[in-house]
């Protein structure tokens, strides 16, 4: 279709839209009803015709391609060999230690198709980030490194700003002493940042 155009009728949008459906790779049925009724009347809209439409499919068709690799991201992690997050929530070491909240933040933010880099809430002492550090190295030894959580690293507290690392990317926030400690979920490195206060 032209750039700018609309349809006439219903009759007309649904024929083309499915036709752009089968073109971009992507079946329409998909879609609910009352989201195809609702793409069809936008592309009958003298207003919105059918850029607007074709952006509403592409959009669609984007979510589902993203909950379809949520479902499968979810589907690695119930089906890690090692049962990692229940063993460290039920290992007496691990259960009243940060650790089980750690690996959660990670396999959530992995699910969800997040950011790998995150930040515990929170600061904490030098002295209780070096206990986290050695309750981090006991969950790597549960890891069997079969599953789907591998290589548990940690780096000690660094002065990120003098350091040249006291930037929080393209954003004004600013970095002090921090803590690492680092997974792979799935072959994706996740760091958890941990801010020190002394």
């Amino acid at each position: 279709m032209p750039k700018g155009t609309y349809a006439k009728d219903a009759a007309e949008a649904e024929t083309d839209l499915v036709a752009y459906c089968a073109a971009s790779a992507f079946d329409r049925e998909w879609l609910s009803e009352e989201r195809w009724a609702t793409t069809i009347r936008i592309a009958c809209d003298r207003k919105y015709g059918y850029d607007e439409a074709y952006r509403a499919i592409d959009s669609d068709q984007v979510a589902l391609l993203a909950e379809s690799a949520r479902s499968a991201r979810r589907s690695k992690l119930d089906g890690d060999e090692d049962g990692l997050l229940s063993l460290v929530e039920q290992a007496e070491e691990l259960s009243k230690t940060l650790v089980p909240e750690i690996l959660q933040q990670c396999a959530d933010a992995y699910v969800g198709g997040q950011r790998v880099n995150l930040g515990l809430s929170g600061a904490m002492t030098r002295t209780e980030f070096a206990q986290l550090r050695k309750a981090w190295a006991v969950a790597g030894e549960y890891a069997s490194g079969e599953g789907v959580f591998t290589d548990f690293h940690d780096f000690p507290p660094q002065d990120k700003k003098k350091a040249g690392k006291g930037t929080v990317g393209a954003t004004l926030a600013t970095r002090g002493v921090q803590g690492n400690l680092l997974v792979k979920i799935a072959g994706r490195t996740f760091d958890m940042h941990v801010d020190i206060k002394d």
